[in-house]
C-alpha cells in the first residue's frame, strides 16, 4: 500500500532520549593492521539484476561486529583490516553504548563510518583508506549514500535528508526537511537512481523516494510494508527499487528477511532471489548494476551471471570503486 507522510517508530526515536556526553575516542582507526584471509566459498545460483552498466566493483568494504573495518578483494577474498571501533557499554551515562553500525564508501576511497549512540545520536565518521580518522570531516548523520557521478552525498539526519558536495562534507547544499507526521526520525538506507534525479530510503520503517530537487520530504512518496512487516533496506537499480522486507517491528523484528524487487508506483513486490536468513545491510553499486548485502553475518553479492558469498561476522558493507 502507497501513503504519504505517515511516521512509525524508528531507532531515531529511541537515539533522540541520548544524553550526550562529551565521550572522546582514543585509540580509533590509526594503526592499521596486517592482511588475513577470511574464509569464503562461491555460490553458483546466479540471477541477474541488470544488463551491466559498468565494470563490476573489484573490492569491498565491510564492517564487521567487533568493529573492524575491512576493505576485501572480491575474487581472492583476501582482507585487510585498516581501522578498528569496539563496541563499549558507559555505565555511567544513560543509553551510553558506542557501536559502529554502518559504512558507506565514497568515490575517491574515503570511507564514512556510521555509530551510535554515544558521543553523539548518530555521528559519522570520514575514514582515509588507510583508517585514519579525518575529524574535520565528522557529521551528525545516521547514513549515507553518493550519487553514480559521485559530486553530492546524501546524508539521513535528525533534520531530514541533506545533500551535500562529496568534496566539502561539511558544507550542506540544501535540506528535505522533514514532514510533520515523520519529525523525530531520520532517513537511512539511502541510494541513489542511476541517474542521479530521484533518491530511495528507509523512515520509521517505511520506503520512500524523492525527487533530488524537490523542496522538502513532504513531497516524497511513502510504501508501507505488508502487513506484519517493514522496510529495512533499499537499493535503486538500474531496474528500478530493490528492498529488504523484514518481519515484525520496526524496533523489535523477527524471522527471515525478502530480499524483493519493488514497484514505486504501484507498491507491488515480488522475490528477487532466496534468502534464508537476516538481512542486516543492502547496497548497490554506483551504477545500480551490482548488489551486495549482509545476510546473517555473510557477504552475498549478486553481479549480472555472477554471485558470491564471504562467510564471516559482517553487519554492513558497501561496494569500493576508488581506483586501488
Amino acid at each position: 500500500m502507497i501513503c504519504q507522510n505517515q511516521g512509525v517508530g524508528t531507532r531515531l526515536a529511541l537515539a533522540l532520549a541520548v544524553v550526550l556526553a562529551a565521550v572522546v575516542l582514543s585509540g580509533c582507526g590509526d594503526e592499521p593492521s596486517a592482511q588475513s584471509p577470511p574464509p569464503g566459498q562461491s555460490d553458483s545460483t546466479a540471477t541477474e539484476v541488470s544488463a551491466p552498466g559498468a565494470q563490476i566493483p573489484a573490492r569491498i568494504v565491510a564492517l564487521t561486529e567487533e568493529g573492524d573495518v575491512v576493505l576485501i578483494d572480491r575474487e581472492t577474498q583476501r582482507a585487510q583490516t585498516i581501522a578498528t571501533f569496539p563496541p563499549r557499554e558507559d555505565p555511567e551515562v544513560a543509553a551510553g553504548s558506542f557501536r559502529a553500525v554502518d559504512v558507506t564508501a565514497l568515490p575517491d576511497g574515503r570511507v564514512l563510518l556510521a555509530t551510535c549512540c554515544e558521543p553523539a545520536a548518530g555521528h559519522m565518521y570520514a575514514l582515509t583508506e588507510d583508517g585514519r580518522r579525518l575529524k574535520d570531516q565528522d557529521l551528525f548523520a545516521f547514513d549515507a549514500g553518493h550519487d553514480a557521478d559521485g559530486a553530492r552525498v546524501a546524508s539521513g539526519e535528525i533534520m531530514g535528508l541533506v545533500l551535500r558536495p562529496v568534496q566539502h562534507l561539511t558544507s550542506a547544499t540544501s535540506t528535505l526537511g522533514l514532514p510533520p507526521g515523520l519529525r523525530g526520525f531520520a532517513p537511512e538506507d539511502i541510494s541513489w537512481s542511476p541517474e542521479a534525479n530521484r533518491i530511495l530510503f528507509t523512515i520509521g520503517g517505511k520506503l520512500a523516494v524523492v525527487d533530488a530537487s524537490a523542496g522538502s520530504l513532504v513531497d516524497a512518496t511513502y510504501l508501507e510494508a505488508p502487513a506484519g512487516a517493514h522496510w529495512s533496506g533499499a537499493a535503486y537499480t538500474q531496474d528500478g527499487a530493490v528492498a529488504v522486507e523484514q518481519g515484525g517491528e520496526l524496533l523489535h523484528p523477527s524471522g527471515s528477511s525478502r530480499l524483493v524487487r519493488v514497484d514505486l508506483e504501484t507498491g507491488e513486490s515480488a522475490q528477487l532471489v532466496s534468502t534464508k536468513g537476516r538481512i542486516t545491510d543492502l547496497a548497490v553499486d554506483p551504477s545500480g548494476s551490482y548488489l551486495l548485502w549482509v545476510e546473517d553475518g555473510r557477504l552475498r553479492w549478486l553481479a549480472g551471471a555472477e554471485s558470491g558469498t564471504l562467510d564471516g561476522t559482517f553487519v554492513a558493507a558497501g561496494w569500493l570503486t576508488a581506483p586501488a
